[in-house]
């Protein structure tokens, strides 16, 4: 299965949440090469990410859509106060809005899956 993480981001600051983006998603594609998703093929997860310029509204998971053998969603996350945050603070609350994400998308596309073994491949 393929997965995407591009992400749209509401402030400079909000940079250092798309470079741990990047790293999770690297870490994350053995696992999904991993996984056969049957007649899904793909999962999109879109990061909006606020920050000194704005809000993309209540934090959470939103949008799902399953089409053509691609899952799509959006994740809101508030504005934590990236410039004062570590990396490695940052890389934690990101790990679990995404994987948090990839759960949804899965059961709801039908997609069997070991929760535990997903969490495992980014600890």
């Amino acid at each position: 299965m393929i997965f995407s993480l591009p992400g749209q981001l509401r402030g400079p600051e909000c940079k250092r949440v798309m470079q741990q983006a990047i790293a999770l998603r690297k870490r994350l594609e053995p696992w999904f090469a991993s996984v056969d998703g049957g007649t899904i093929l793909e999962l999109g997860i879109a990061l909006r990410v606020d920050g000194s310029l704005g809000s993309f509204g209540p934090e959470g998971i939103e949008n799902i859509v399953i089409e053509g053998g691609k899952v799509e969603c959006d994740v809101v996350i508030s504005n934590h106060g990236w410039a004062d945050l570590s990396d490695k603070e940052i890389a934690v609350i990101l790990r679990g809005r995404v994987l948090e994400a990839i759960s949804n998308c899965l059961s709801t596309a039908g997609v069997p899956f070991e929760p535990d073994a997903l969490a495992a491949s980014v600890r």
